[in-house]
């Protein structure tokens, strides 16, 4: 008796597990263009941190998780002009619940940042949300733009209730 209820239990766990098993969300589609390799080149603009300077980076997309989120990593190249690339990691996903699609990095200064968007406007996805950078919390924007030869960024953060932009570039998908 005792094994023919362990046995019903095993099977009960199996099925449930497989019920609880979710597909992709359909709208996860739209985030294909992350999920690819590129080239950037463009502009950090300056700051306390550092002058205006040239950017130069390698981004790598693939999708990760049973397809659930794009996994993308950020590498700035090291130059005489960019002392202090920038390194950052992170996903992009959905959230069913909110309807809304979501992105969440990490930076090489520490820094973490999350936010949401509505999704594709035309060609342009426009993230919004927090962006935690050591000792304080500012509210970033980062705009996407689809482009013939891959996409075009701009990052921007919010400064004394004014939007301003600390990086752009062009991004060429890498072959």
């Amino acid at each position: 008796m005792r094994k023919v209820l362990i046995f019903v239990s095993l099977v009960c766990l199996v099925v449930a597990g497989s019920a609880l098993a979710m597909d992709p969300n359909p709208n996860l589609k739209q985030l294909a263009p992350f999920a690819k390799n590129y080239k950037c080149s463009g502009t950090a603009f300056a700051n306390e941190m550092s002058p205006e300077h040239p950017t130069s980076a390698s981004v790598m997309g693939d999708w990760t998780l049973d397809g659930m989120w794009v996994r993308f990593s950020y590498i700035e190249t090291k130059t005489a002009k960019n002392s202090m690339p920038a390194g950052v990691r992170g996903f992009f996903g959905y959230d069913p619940e909110m309807k809304k699609f979501v992105l969440g990095g990490v930076d090489n200064m520490g820094g973490y940042s999350g936010g949401h968007s509505d999704g594709w406007s035309g060609d342009s996805i426009v993230f919004e949300g927090p962006w935690h950078l050591g000792s304080q919390t500012v509210q970033a924007r980062d705009t996407f733009t689809k482009t013939a030869k891959g996409l075009h960024h701009t990052g921007e953060m919010m400064m004394d209730g004014k939007w301003m932009k600390y990086g752009e570039e062009d991004c060429t998908f890498a072959k």
